[in-house]
């Protein structure tokens, strides 16, 4: 039996030494052969993996990762996004997703640095130069959940499979693929098809571990793409039951979304994409003086400021961002999201980014599609890459109205991320504006930033705030040179109630309004 290094969990991936020691409970198990350098073609051979759950001892849901080292390429486990199935999940690319935390799958010989995760409220085990010989190998990963969501779930409410046209990842690939990295719910956002992946987990014994909602992207060309849930999928009916959406306009289509489904979401999809998708730029909004074309209509509950396709592409970011806030300054009190928008099993990754909501019961398996629907529209909910921000003010919370007398604010915030998760800034806005920013330090530890502020403001005001990362995420997410995924967290707002009527006055509606440190 030969004895490898191999890392502990909560390294960062990026370390020179990988945060590697010598540990005989997570060591490499079974017969290794050096790389002999073969003349000829030879069979892969099996890799064995048992994840478990540290505080539990149980096997756990969780992706393992290949990357070739010392000349080994990048193994490829699959054809494209159509995933094979190997003993205890299914593998694509150059990874593996398993549902029952134990199996093996074929793995061309070589030296790899294998990587097992589950997401970002885990940390993460890394094996560092595996030699993987003639009779193969196995691995024994330990993870440990190190993020306290307790009170949130998380969901991706922009996700796309094969009953989309541009997509042909099987649902049930799309099931191990959000269950190994830790989403809790998955919202199905195929084009003008009503998808119901009920069955499907039902089928794979996963309803524990995912909930899941039926909706629909409403798919308008030279309009733009409008995702809605929960819908009831209606049998035999066109796209099962998805919203017509032919020769009406954008009202029409949200009135018949509410008339169907009174407690559905309404979400703007990626509205500053071009190639006749982004829905304000079609529509003409211009946020900061409330007023658009007449093709525009107001009556939706959502926007998503961050879509996984935009992950790198900052401006047209912080262009949305700025929409979102002049619309809340306006009183149109819409929810910020963030969603993968995934098509495929590479790129952009299912999860990444996704929301926590705030709910009544945190588990998959007592999560309800019209509460956390419900939830969001009441912006009890943050979006995040990967950090988990907490922010309140005098004990109210997102969406919630905190009072401050004399527009005296004292608020709390605090970050929590991963140990192989970059925190590098925290940023506080009031009413928009940025009014506080704290650096932070490099560190490993999970409890990574917590401070008190104090602020006053003039008249009723709303406080966001946002986290970021200088280092992607990489390898566990992303590429290191391509498709970059950065540490990105933004909180729905807290509304401060400053003049002590009980309610929250839109700042655009409170004319001489003043923030100040």
């Amino acid at each position: 039996m030969a004895m490898l290094a191999v890392g502990v969990g909560g390294c960062r991936p990026e370390d020179p030494s990988g945060g590697v020691q010598r540990d005989p409970e997570q060591e490499l198990i079974g017969p290794v052969a050096s790389m002999a350098g073969p003349s000829k073609p030879v069979a892969p051979v099996q890799l064995a993996f048992e994840v478990r759950d540290v505080a539990r001892g149980e096997p756990i849901p969780a992706k393992i990762t290949l990357f070739g080292a010392a000349g080994t390429p990048d193994p490829d486990l699959a054809y494209g996004d159509v995933p094979r199935e190997v003993k205890g999940g299914i593998a694509a690319h150059n990874y593996v997703m398993t549902l029952s935390g134990n199996g093996s799958f074929e793995v061309p010989r070589g030296r790899y640095d294998i990587y097992a995760s589950r997401g970002p409220e885990w940390d993460l085990w890394v094996a560092r130069g595996v030699v993987i010989g003639a009779e193969g190998a196995s691995i024994r990963p330990a993870l440990a959940q190190v993020v306290d969501t307790r009170g949130w779930i998380s969901a991706d409410f922009h996700v796309h499979s094969e009953p989309s046209y541009d997509s042909q990842v099987p649902l049930g690939a799309r099931v191990h693929q959000f269950v190994a990295d830790g989403v809790d719910m998955l919202v199905a956002a195929d084009h003008d098809v009503v998808t119901d992946y009920g069955p499907v987990v039902a089928k794979l014994d996963a309803t524990d571990v995912l909930a899941t909602a039926t909706g629909e992207e409403i798919t308008v060309d030279g309009m733009g793409h409008f995702g809605a849930f929960p819908l009831t999928p209606q049998r035999g009916a066109t796209g099962n039951g998805a919203v017509l959406t032919k020769g009406r306009s954008a009202g029409a289509i949200f009135r018949d979304v509410r008339a169907r489904g009174p407690g559905a979401l309404i979400s703007v999809h990626h509205p500053r994409f071009n190639w006749g998708m982004g829905f304000f730029q079609i529509g003409e909004l211009v946020a900061e003086e409330d007023r658009a074309g007449a093709s525009f209509s107001f009556d939706f509950d959502a926007l998503e400021v961050l879509n996984g396709l935009e992950l790198e592409n900052h401006e047209s970011v912080e262009a949305v961002l700025a929409d979102w806030f002049a619309l809340l300054r306006h009183g149109h009190m819409v929810a910020a999201t963030g969603n993968s928008d995934t098509h495929s099993l590479d790129r952009n990754i299912g999860g990444y980014p996704r929301n926590y909501i705030r709910v009544t019961r945190d588990t998959p398996a007592a999560a309800r599609p019209a509460e956390v629907a419900r939830a969001v529209r009441g912006l009890h909910a943050t979006f995040t890459t990967a950090p988990f921000v907490r922010l309140s003010v005098g004990g109210a919370s997102l969406g919630d109205l905190a009072q401050a007398p004399g527009g005296r604010i004292h608020g709390e915030i605090s970050v929590q991320a991963a140990p192989w998760v970059s925190v590098s800034r925290v940023v506080l806005y009031l009413d928009g504006v940025e009014v506080r920013r704290f650096r932070v330090s490099p560190s490993g530890d999970v409890e990574r930033f917590q401070a008190s502020f104090d602020l006053s403001t003039e008249r009723d005001a709303f406080l966001v705030a946002r986290v970021e990362g200088d280092e992607p995420l990489a390898p566990v997410v992303g590429g290191a040179t391509r498709f970059k995924v950065w540490p990105f967290a933004l909180t729905n707002p807290v509304l401060i109630d400053a003049n002590g009527d009980r309610r929250f006055t839109p700042p655009a509606k409170a004319a001489g309004r003043r923030a100040t440190l």
